[in-house]
């Protein structure tokens, strides 16, 4: 662990490309989308060749096996990442991508509990398929196709979780968001108009892939609204089935240490991503063994994970270092875990994505259901 430290928070076979330049600095990111650590004497490696070097020592052999079965591949089968949009994303579907959502206080420092940032999830259950159909039929003829007055549109509990299923239609809020994923991205994108312009009906479809949406199938509208999941998307329970309320971490917790879990439970029939957030009070320390590997972010405070000295920041410039992101490895696990300390005079505060199937009894089941 204390060998190295993460630059950016996600690993993926293939990179997720935004093209965003920093106004400040003029500057991209430096190979936006993948993660790298940087070693003792400043080199900076990507973080998919420190896996696929020694996958059993950085991931762990379960990990390793699970990574295989999905992709073909050794990787870190989950993207984490900070979603800190200007604008609410468009409204769109993902045939095949979960998504879990950690919505916290750190990230949106001042947002009153009682905002309005809200997220559209699914439609309304008195939405019918010719409602539906008539909308995306009305792409690119007027000023909006309405997809969102369609669809229910929920306040997000800051500082609690979200899961949301594929299959199910979202716009999610312009608040800052902790999101972990599969390590691929698709959806149709189901509105032709947001805060940030026009979408074309064929832009629409670009992100699709073959495998979920056949390209011969791209505009056609009736298709489309045949393949269309209605049953979950107007599920008058999805929001309780898919909040997911922060709860005691009693494993992780003690004197001057506060865990939650963010996200946990099963989710769409299994364990997916879990989200655990620890918080150390000044001059605290605490030994953190978990059973897996897991990737984490500092979202206030100072100390050191391991070896690792960490600090929160603010004001970040794309393409400089931060010491603020880290990944637990396996062999640091083998040794009986990291020891965390708060050295500074704020509370230490970090989060930790841990991945599919990473727990032997899944966190907060009772709780979930």
């Amino acid at each position: 662990m204390g060998r190295v430290s993460m630059k950016f928070g996600c690993a993926a076979p293939s990179p997720f490309v935004t093209g965003v330049i920093d106004t400040r600095t003029g500057k991209a990111p430096f190979r936006e989308g993948e993660a790298h650590v940087l070693t003792p004497n400043g080199q900076v490696i990507s973080l998919q060749d420190l896996i696929t070097t020694n996958p059993k020592a950085v991931i762990g052999e379960k990990v390793t096996a699970f990574s295989e079965s999905l992709f073909g591949e050794v990787t870190w089968p989950i993207v984490s990442k900070k979603f800190d949009s200007q604008n609410p994303i468009p409204h769109h579907l993902p045939w095949a991508k979960w998504e879990v959502y950690d919505i916290n206080s750190y990230d949106n420092p001042g947002v009153n509990p009682s905002h309005y940032h809200t997220t559209a999830m699914g439609l309304y259950p008195f939405v019918t398929k010719d409602d539906f159909l008539e909308c995306m039929k009305r792409w690119e003829e007027g000023d909006y196709n309405g997809v969102r007055h369609l669809s229910p549109h929920t306040m997000m509990h800051i500082d609690n979780g979200f899961v949301m299923p594929n299959g199910v239609l979202h716009s999610p809020t312009d608040l800052c968001t902790h999101e972990l994923h599969v390590t691929m991205d698709e959806h149709f994108l189901a509105e032709d108009r947001t805060l940030d312009g026009r979408i074309g009906a064929a832009d629409a479809f670009y992100a699709c892939r073959e495998d979920d949406y056949p390209n011969d199938k791209h505009e056609d509208w009736e298709f489309l609204v045949d393949t269309f999941d209605f049953e979950a998307n107007q599920d008058p329970d999805f929001v309780k089935k898919n909040s997911r309320p922060a709860i005691v971490a009693e494993e992780f917790a003690g004197d001057g240490v506060d865990a939650k879990w963010i996200v946990y439970g099963d989710f769409l029939g299994d364990q997916k991503a879990s989200i655990l957030r620890l918080i150390v009070e000044p001059g605290g320390k605490t030994k953190f063994c978990p059973e897996s590997p897991a990737l984490f972010h500092t979202n206030g405070g100072s100390g050191r994970v391991g070896k690792l000295e960490v600090r929160y920041h603010q004001d970040m410039k794309l393409g400089e270092l931060y010491p603020e992101i880290g990944f637990i490895t396996q062999a640091a696990l083998d040794r009986g875990g990291v020891e965390i300390e708060n050295k500074g005079t704020e509370p230490l505060v970090l989060t930790f994505d841990f991945p599919q199937n990473a727990h032997s009894k899944t966190p907060g089941v009772a709780v979930a259901s």
